[in-house]
């Protein structure tokens, strides 16, 4: 089989698109090369018939150390089971060599956390702990979803709350996110306080000798479709831990411990997919059985479940000749079975190839821009697409098909999913996953 490359075939039709581009800038991609050659040289046709192979499956860990937001919560969905998210974090001094005066004495101490995103049913009551940890984790250090330290058995707070992400409070008359406030016990008070710790009080490397970190944790939300995962900013300046004090000469004094840059964060997912409701996803995700991609398809943040995809029908059908692919698309149709927790669908895909040693990177059309490239939730259509023209013209051309991977964007930073069409759905076989191709055969 001959095969004609994409670039090559941008050169054939160069003064052709040439003159088309003045005249019209309407063109559709079915049209292209109908007037290269003689009718009976050319043909110009539109195919989705191609085998697919695909399937999801449980993605490894990813990195969620010093990420842009950091997540906590947990959701019970009748499609994924449950999800759980928590953090560890550094605090650091604000002022070294702090001074407390004569016999300082706390009053409260407040870990403030400003939120900036929610996934899930917010109505939903969570309780909450925070522990200290008991052992070293460092900034530089690299630390991926499954990270678990030592933390002390001694809850520094123990809290029911009802999340609010959506409130707003007014600093200045100016609108800002509201903020999840958590009473702490004094543990880190006292510890500042007392006198034979002035010395680790000289620096916040040493500070961290007596005060490694804390934990905030969720405890399991189990009722199906209730619970949520929530994004903070804890770089933001009012996440922080204040001690409010008094000393025998003054009162209402506070002392700031920062979350910055410095410090080391922590992201670490839990997932329990043994209590989904959904056979197809127990089936395929749960118990590995990669035939079932056919029916649905999953993907899931939080460091959860990716979608890989092989175009195994490809090259049977270039064998009638010469290809010149105009316009090739992914679509992929989201399954809805009018299911509430249809709030977390992904704003965005992400698609990477693999290489031969496993490892992915971009392909030729994701350089070509978002714009083009797409990936983005249609509302309208309820479904993704991706342009893949480049891609598919390489594997005709004899590129090794070693596959695709897909992932919701922003896996270690959102907690969405989605359900999609698989290859070959029974209850629905219009809607499946497949590849549309616009295509030129040169006879």
């Amino acid at each position: 089989m001959r095969t004609i490359s994409y670039f090559s075939i941008a050169a054939l039709l160069g003064l052709s698109l040439l003159f088309f581009s003045l005249s019209s800038c309407t063109k559709k991609p079915e049209s292209i090369g109908l007037d290269l050659v003689n009718d009976n040289q050319s043909f110009v046709g539109i195919d989705t018939t191609f085998e697919i192979n695909a399937y999801s499956s449980i993605e490894d860990s990813v990195r969620t150390d010093e990420t842009s937001l950091n997540l906590l919560g947990s959701r019970f969905s009748d499609v994924f089971g449950l999800s759980n998210a928590s953090i560890y974090t550094e605090i650091r001094l604000s002022k070294v060599q702090p001074d407390f005066g004569d016999n300082p004495i706390p009053d409260s101490t407040i870990l403030s956390l400003v939120y900036m995103d929610s996934y899930g049913n917010i109505g939903t009551e969570l309780s909450l702990k925070v522990n200290e940890v008991m052992e070293s984790f460092s900034k530089d250090s690299v630390y991926y979803a499954d990270a678990e330290f030592e933390v002390s058995p001694n809850e520094m707070a123990s809290m029911n709350f009802i999340p609010a992400p959506n409130d707003t409070i007014y600093i200045d008359s100016i609108p800002n996110p509201a903020e999840l406030r958590i009473p702490l016990n004094n543990d880190l008070a006292d510890r500042v306080f007392d006198p034979a710790n002035v010395d680790s009080l000289g620096s916040s490397t040493s500070f961290l000798n007596i005060f490694k970190g804390l934990y905030i944790s969720v405890g399991d939300v189990m009722v199906p479709g209730d619970g949520s995962i929530l994004a903070f900013d804890l770089l933001k300046e009012r996440s922080n831990v204040v001690v409010y004090y008094h000393n025998d000469e003054e009162d209402s004094l506070s002392y700031a411990f920062n979350i910055n840059l410095f410090c080391g964060r922590v992201g670490r997912f839990q997932h329990d997919y043994s209590l989904s409701s959904d056979p197809v996803f127990l089936s395929q995700i749960v118990n590995g059985d990669t035939t079932k991609g056919t029916e649905k398809l999953y993907l899931e943040g939080l460091s959860g479940i990716q979608m890989e995809m092989w175009f195994t029908g490809l090259a049977d059908w270039a064998n009638q000749g010469n290809i010149a692919i105009n316009q090739a698309k992914l679509i992929l149709p989201v399954y809805s079975d009018g299911n509430s927790e249809n709030d977390v669908t992904p704003e965005r895909l992400v698609l990477f190839k693999y290489k031969e040693d496993g490892s992915i990177a971009f392909t030729t059309d994701q350089i070509e821009g978002d714009a083009y490239f797409n990936g983005t939730y249609s509302d309208g259509f309820n479904d993704y697409f991706f342009r893949l023209s480049r891609y598919t013209q390489s594997l005709l051309n004899g590129e090794t098909d070693y596959g695709i991977v897909l992932h919701p964007s922003g896996k270690n930073v959102k907690a969405e999913d989605v359900v999609i069409y698989g290859t070959a759905p029974a209850d629905n076989e219009s809607a499946r996953v497949r590849l549309e191709i616009i295509y030129t055969e040169i006879k």
